[in-house]
């Protein structure tokens, strides 16, 4: 396995964040861990031509994800949407019923994410992820012909099923297509629709809630119907659309797959050979054991658990909160969509700026730290709520602002130190199940007895991105001190002790490869 200090020197000499590495490589050949053949064939890509396969991956890979995530968080978040048109009082909720409701969707989505990772290493992915959108489609589709508290938790029950691997699944595969430090951009790209999920959830939630009494259907039944039916369509579509591996990849030739497949060994995402990743990467119990204590993926738990508790209160419960600013159910739709745009946008550049610069810390820091602001405002301020209309409302929009970048951080700083793929497949489902756990608290703790203040809800996020901001130095700090003890020895001392195939038998622990701060 080779220093991934080096990656992505082969493709983009010019670029900020190679530059970086190459000094840090203190003049070592990126391509020691290649043969002479090889070594020239990637220097024949450097520059543009490289970029060119690299856009053409960008082109048919992140648009596609994109769409899946935006369908994906359009059908688990509507149920705010259908809520505030009336779906409470026509199904006869009462005390916490809703809350119930929202809640129940992440207990199987945690249970079935690491299962789902598993199942997805075994078959093809297209396959997979192609089934679990049309069966989440379905189950969308008949939250629209309920009748009672029963029947949307049954629902609520199987979408969170039907959607856990979707997530894990999707980063796994974008994980095994680009370097270390081009992942947390295309990352931010599709993780951006989940914002632009909002938006446009609101968007829709305000057509389609128009056709209120059409053929005697309530307007909120509409959201489910017409948005599930739109998920089902997709979802047959996308055997045909999906792509598994650059080996199966129709639209790149010979040349193009053997460049793709030699950076991502250089950057310590492949083993050396076919033969060897096969035998490294087997599924076994005690890797499963091993991932899912590894200190790294805990403290990507803490991380994300900043991320689910105030995302999930937001998505549920944003409406609600812009509707008791003093704004009727249609405006506050609307209202929402800004908000999730600003945070959209901000997910985009935080992730563009991480990559370019190699560094992940300050980019998960800087957001927590926008946040913490944010919930701080609408704390301090929601007393006089109707006089600081325009002061609350800023504050909803930076906490999208802060929350957006986190998710595709915390997934690639995980991602980029968990070794070889199996590991890393079963880590980011696990991290992921885990993080969500905090779903679990953050659609709970606003209480809509307790609006327009929220206490419990703005207290306990404040608590929680502490101890995040906390745990980030602590990893930070850890990794540093491990790679400072990795540089003791050179790469010829390390060569001449090991043989490739027993590096990358160690995974991240091979004394060449360096952990991304």
């Amino acid at each position: 396995m080779a220093n991934t200090s080096h990656d992505n020197t082969e493709t983009y000499p010019d670029d900020k964040a190679d530059v970086k590495t190459v000094e840090h490589a203190a003049g070592i050949n990126p391509y020691s861990s290649l043969s002479a053949a090889d070594a020239d064939f990637m220097r024949s890509y450097e520059g543009k031509r490289g970029k060119k396969v690299v856009r053409k991956i960008d082109l048919r890979l992140i648009p596609i994800m994109a769409l899946l995530y935006l369908c994906s968080h359009i059908d688990r978040g509507n149920i705010g949407n259908a809520k505030i048109e009336g779906m409470d009082k026509d199904l006869g909720l009462t005390g916490n019923q809703y809350n119930i409701a929202s809640t129940i969707f992440f207990i199987p989505y945690i249970i079935f994410e690491i299962p789902s990772n598993i199942v997805l290493k075994k078959l093809r992915p297209s396959i997979w992820l192609s089934a679990l959108v049309i069966s989440w489609g379905v189950v969308m589709t008949l939250m629209g012909v309920v009748q009672n508290f029963q029947g949307m938790v049954a629902c609520r029950v199987f979408l969170g099923l039907c959607e856990a691997g979707f997530f894990p699944g999707a980063v796994f595969i974008v994980s095994s297509w680009y370097p270390r430090y081009e992942l947390q951009q295309r990352l931010a790209l599709f993780y951006t629709a989940s914002a632009f999920s909002g938006a446009l959830s609101g968007l829709l939630a305000f057509a389609l809630a128009r056709l209120d009494g059409t053929r005697g259907v309530r307007g909120w039944r509409w959201i489910f119907l017409l948005e599930g039916a739109a998920t089902v369509g997709l979802g047959l579509c996308m055997p045909f659309l999906l792509v598994d591996t650059p080996e199966r990849a129709g639209w790149l030739t010979g040349g193009e797959k053997r460049f793709v497949d030699l950076r991502l060994r250089l950057s310590g995402v492949r083993t050396a050979s076919h033969a060897t990743e096969q035998e490294v990467d087997k599924f076994s119990w005690r890797l499963l054991g091993r991932t899912m204590v590894d200190w790294k993926i805990g403290c990507g738990i803490v991380l994300a658990w900043a991320n689910s508790v105030p995302n999930a209160a937001f998505k549920f419960t944003m409406p609600q909160i812009i509707a008791q600013l003093g704004f009727t159910a249609s405006k506050a739709q609307l209202l929402t969509i800004p908000p999730y745009f600003c945070g959209g946008v901000s997910a985009w550049l935080v992730g563009r700026y991480s990559d370019r610069l190699a560094w992940r810390f300050p980019f998960i820091v800087g957001p927590l730290s926008v946040l913490m602001a944010a919930l701080a405002v609408l704390f301090a301020f929601s007393p006089d709520v109707k006089n600081k209309v325009a002061v609350m409302y800023f504050g909803v929009v930076l906490a999208q602002i802060g929350i957006y970048p986190l998710l595709p951080g915390i997934s690639a700083w995980v991602g980029n130190n968990l070794a070889p793929s199996s590991k890393r497949s079963i880590g980011l489902a696990w991290l992921l199940a885990a993080g969500n756990l905090g779903s679990l608290v953050g659609t709970n703790i606003f209480l809509d007895r307790e609006g327009p203040r929220y206490p419990t809800g703005y207290g306990t996020a404040l608590g929680i991105i502490c101890l995040a901001m906390l745990m980030a130095g602590i990893l930070e700090f850890s990794l540093w001190k491990l790679n400072k003890a990795k540089a003791v020895q050179s790469e010829i001392e390390i060569r001449s002790k090991y043989t490739q195939g027993q590096l990358d038998g160690m995974g991240e622990k091979s004394p060449l490869y360096q952990y991304t701060l």
